[in-house]
């Protein structure tokens, strides 16, 4: 198959898919993991596609400034991240203040959560979903939104306008997610991400990171705290064995939902 059929079979390919791997654009095209790469750079010198880790996005699903949109990250492992979710809002009693951060886990909470919790939040879709019923929950919990920057497709509000919204309050919990955990501690893909994030850690008195367990041990731009600093992680399956004796010598308890 000469260069250009390859490179029209792999835009057809992403007109399905927002994504396409190297590995699955070696098997559709019986090519070599090189000759897939010169294709996807080639694409992308067009801009046609958007290179990315281990693949290409299609144009209108591309990172921004390093982060999927919400859209696109909110069908990876929905099972797992409800699971997650469920096991994350058993943390929380009556009267507990929580802040949680925007993201396709820590949004599942929603279902969970105890009308008597009082939550601050950046996620515009946690606190729509907020001001629902679910699961036979008719009073609704109060919510408490963060000013800041509307991120582009994320849904989340960031910068630091957020930053000094969040120094108005403190809370017993803060619920972060992740793009990785490894024994160097909790990493995020976007520094705006980041500062939110650590202001949230720093009113809060302790702290759980939600994320499913293809995250363990992946690598991202930033390091947003060592395991140190945060009490709880709640996943969906054990860490591979180095990282789950990192988080034991840390104290970081982990929950599996």
């Amino acid at each position: 198959m000469h260069a250009l059929e390859r490179r029209r079979r792999i835009l057809e390919m992403l007109q399905k898919d927002s994504f396409v791997s190297v590995e699955q654009a070696q098997q559709a095209l019986k090519a070599s993991p090189a000759t897939v790469r010169r294709d996807f750079a080639d694409l992308a010198e067009q801009s046609l596609v958007v290179r990315g880790h281990g693949g290409v996005h299609r144009l209108d699903n591309a990172p921004i400034m390093g982060v999927l949109p919400f859209s696109r990250r909110r069908v990876d492992f929905p099972e797992a991240k409800e699971r997650i979710a469920r096991a994350a809002a058993g943390l929380l009693k009556d009267g507990d203040v929580v802040i949680i951060d925007g993201g396709t886990t820590t949004v599942g909470i929603a279902n969970w959560i105890s009308p008597m919790v009082r939550v601050i939040t950046n996620s515009l879709p946690l606190a729509s979903a907020l001001n629902e019923p679910a699961n036979g929950r008719t009073q609704l919990p109060e919510v408490n939104v963060t000013g800041g920057y509307l991120y582009p497709k994320g849904e989340v509000l960031l910068g630091p306008q957020t930053v000094l919204s969040l120094r108005e309050y403190h809370a017993e919990w803060a619920f972060l997610g992740a793009s990785s955990v490894t024994g160097d501690g909790v990493m995020n893909s976007n520094n705006l991400v980041v500062d939110t994030q650590r202001e949230m850690m720093a009113r809060a008195n302790k702290v759980a990171i939600l994320l499913d367990s293809s995250k363990f041990g992946k690598s991202a731009m930033v390091c947003v705290c060592p395991l140190s600093a945060i009490d709880v992680i709640v996943t969906d399956a054990a860490p591979p064995k180095p990282l789950d004796l990192a988080l034991k010598d840390a104290g970081v308890k982990v929950i599996i939902g």
